[in-house]
């Protein structure tokens, strides 16, 4: 049993010593630039998605079944843009803390001298 664990304790070393190390920088940017895609796709069809309740508003004709319906519609596109540019600004915030707001590596935390630097 102990050859089996020292053998494949060796045998996974390559996989250790050889892999990628991470990059959240990266990761972040990739996600940014995918959000940064998606935003104005998804607002511009929210807004038409209001209009289109504003426009069944307008021709409600009194009809309080139709009127309310269309005032539904009209608040889950306010409630989806807000959503939409929240997790757009979380996004961002995300991405600026990791990457150090665009400019190459984050911020220099202080340290104590003899300690490990991170």
């Amino acid at each position: 049993m102990k050859k089996v664990l020292v053998s494949a304790a060796l045998y996974a070393v390559p996989f250790v010593a050889l892999a990628q190390t991470g990059n959240l920088g990266g990761l972040a940017t990739t996600v940014g630039q995918i959000i940064n895609l998606v935003i104005p796709i998804v607002g511009g069809l929210l807004l038409i998605y209001f209009f289109v309740g504003v426009i069944g508003y307008v021709n409600s004709g009194g009809d309080e079944e139709k009127r309310t319906s269309a005032r539904n519609t009209m608040i889950y596109a306010v409630i989806g843009m807000f959503v939409a540019f929240s997790i757009f600004g979380l996004v961002k915030l995300l991405q600026n803390t990791f990457t150090g707001g665009g400019q190459g590596a984050g911020q220099n935390l202080p340290n104590v001298p003899g300690l490990l630097n991170f």
